[in-house]
């Protein structure tokens, strides 16, 4: 009962200073290292402890670091506004008011400030707060009871639950996880996909990390005080596998959303371990310029310093590691250009979904989990017989519907795929299940692009099963594109902020591409501003075009090579990518009213649109 003693000591008798010292941090996670139902962990609980035992286990934050919990009152008049919370007069947190969960105040945990001063602090909205401030991270009763139910375990800094054989496995099965509601009690969830059985996992260990840093997650990036968190857990993923003697080519990474841009940074030292990503977020500053995550996540420097995803996959594909991809087009934020345009990319499997972000990992489980299957035991593989295929041309696109023989009508339960190749990448294309069982079709959100869909190259059809088994049958005819539109040769270079000749880029959202040539330069190292200048009839896009700002720290020249359609979104990825405050658009040319409507669209909030000839501003350009 030592333990038990020490502890209450450190939170009653020696007061709060103790109680958060190293020592009391010491007794606090000696005690969360016994098992659930020791006794000590039975006693805490019976006093009502084990909150505050989590708060004083928590992160060791530097001096002078604090974590805040903001409670703000009547959220109803402020729904769906933005909010924030400002210490001396700067922005150290903010959000979207959203609705909380029925029946609990509207509540941010775990705001990280500089003063446990509450008197310096203001919210820059009209609504009654609470603030409080202290050492330890704040938790709520719904998420200590939810840790509990999934076996979630603090070691040292860095939490994770084990499932499946934690005695000798002989494979690792590692998850991570994805954001949940903005207002949720349980911020901090895991992957704990439970639809895999001990039996499934008679041979792996499942280790489900928990992304428990700042108010909802860091990405698993940094830790609270903005500390790099890759040597805590890769030490850790490593400290499991060389204790169970693991071959590094008996492991999976797998992640969904955030949890897959989580699984791309871990997997760096193990080129043998095969990857399972669903949407993940190729650029991270770039997907943080939106509402929920600009005035938090987008103002963390030390997010915007570490490895982005998109760089380190590309490093991977160079070197052919084995990636099982799932995507949808209408996913631009997360995309980032680069898996749609993506081919010729040994052991690279794409699966393309219709639907929202949120759409693809729930359209897609019975694959995903098929594929999860196959490497925990081994792939189950059947044949069919595809009998008969039309196609039907709908404009710019193109749809595949296909008869399947008896046997494989009976098939409940798939994802059914049309698949072919783009060079050395495989490419599926998922399909709907038609009324009549033995049809299987492309439906509208599912066509297939002439332009630059491997539509040729189809060859199969695909159904896989979330038990593991693959059902497979050739097709009876190529697959013709039925339609004049000619195929693109579309780059999938990344942007460059310094480029030594003429670069393209492309861009696709939804179902719309656009390509862009330019030239980019570094100008002053303390800029703060980005200047692009877009040109529309010039041959070569590296013309002699004057400097427009002093502040500009890169300009580049832009020429749209299919109108003006995406150039918004072209400008947003290069001032991102710039890093700097202001963007500053240059129009030249003769073409200024379809600049207006499209570049006034930017989701920049310091933005000017000038016309190259008169230097008049355009009216309505950017958010001030």
């Amino acid at each position: 009962m030592a333990l038990i003693h020490g502890f209450k000591r450190s939170i009653t008798k020696a007061g709060r200073a103790a109680a958060y010292s190293p020592a009391g941090l010491e007794v606090a996670r000696a005690v969360l290292a016994t098992r659930a139902d020791s006794p000590v962990r039975r006693f805490i609980k019976a006093k009502g402890l084990e909150g505050r035992l989590r708060r004083v286990a928590s992160e060791s934050l530097p001096q002078g670091v604090y974590f805040a919990k903001l409670t703000l009152g009547n959220w109803e008049a402020w729904n769906g506004q933005q909010f924030r919370l400002l210490q001396d007069g700067k922005v150290v947190y903010g959000n979207m008011v959203e609705p909380p969960a029925r029946g609990f105040p509207l509540e941010y945990r775990n705001i990280m400030v500089t003063s446990d001063d509450v008197s310096r602090f203001a919210v820059d909205i009209d609504a009654p707060y609470e603030l409080m401030i202290g050492r330890g991270a704040f938790t709520t009763q719904q998420q200590v009871a939810y840790d509990e139910q999934y076996g979630v375990e603090q070691y040292g800094d860095v939490f994770y639950s084990l499932r499946g054989n934690t005695t000798n496995p002989k494979k690792m099965l590692i998850t991570f996880p994805g954001f949940g509601p903005s207002t949720t009690r349980i911020s901090y969830a895991v992957s704990y996909l439970k639809d895999l059985t001990e039996t499934d996992l008679q041979d792996t260990l499942m280790v489900c990390f928990q992304d428990r840093y700042l108010v909802a997650g860091s990405y698993m990036m940094v830790d609270n005080a903005g500390r790099s968190l890759e040597s805590r857990v890769g030490g850790a993923i490593e400290g499991l596998r060389s204790r169970f003697h693991i071959d590094r080519k008996e492991m999976l990474f797998f992640g969904a959303s955030k949890g897959g841009s989580i699984a791309i940074h871990y997997a760096k030292d193990y080129p043998g371990a095969a990857m399972l990503l669903a949407v993940p977020q190729m650029n991270l500053p770039y997907y943080f310029n939106k509402p929920f995550f600009k005035d938090n996540l987008l103002q963390n420097r030390a997010l915007r310093d570490v490895g982005q995803p998109e760089d380190r996959l590309r490093r991977y594909f160079a070197e052919g590691r084995k990636i099982d991809y799932f995507y949808s087009n209408s996913d631009e934020l997360s995309n980032h250009s680069l898996i749609e345009l993506a081919s010729d990319i040994p052991n690279l499997s794409k699966y393309r979904i219709n639907g929202g972000h949120s759409d693809v990992a729930r359209a897609a489980l019975p694959a995903m989990l098929c594929i999860i299957r196959s490497f925990l035991s081994h792939q189950v593989k059947e044949h069919f017989a595809c009998e008969e295929m039309r196609t039907f041309r709908y404009g710019q696109t193109l749809q595949v519907q296909v008869r399947i023989d008896a046997e494989a009508s009976m098939v409940a339960g798939a994802n059914w795929f049309i698949a072919g190749s783009s060079g050395r990448t495989r490419f599926l294309q998922l399909m709907t299940d038609h009324s009549y069982h033995f049809v299987k079709y492309t439906a509208g959100e599912q066509s297939l692009f002439p332009a630059y869909d491997p539509v040729t190259q189809l060859s199969e059809v695909i159904a896989m099963k979330a038990d593991g088994t693959t059902w497979t049958a050739a097709l009876p005819a190529a697959v013709k594109p039925g339609t004049q539109v000619q195929k693109t040769n579309l780059s999938f270079q990344p942007l460059t902020l310094e480029t030594e000749t003429t670069q393209e880029y492309a861009i696709l959202d939804g179902d719309t591409v656009a390509r862009f040539r330019y030239d980019c330069r570094a100008l002053a190292g303390d800029g703060d501003t980005m200047e692009i200048h877009f040109v529309a009839t010039t041959d070569s896009v590296s013309a002699d075009v004057p400097d427009c700002s002093s502040r500009s720290a890169f300009k580049a020249v832009v020429q749209p090579l299919d109108g003006w359609a995406l150039a918004d979104i072209a400008a947003l990825r290069f001032v991102i990518a710039a890093g700097v405050q202001r963007l500053l658009l240059i129009v030249h040319e003769d073409t200024h009213a379809d600049a207006a409507e499209v570049l006034s669209g930017i989701d920049w909030e310091d933005t000017s649109v000038v016309l190259a000839d008169s230097g008049e501003v355009l009216a309505g350009a950017g958010h001030h």
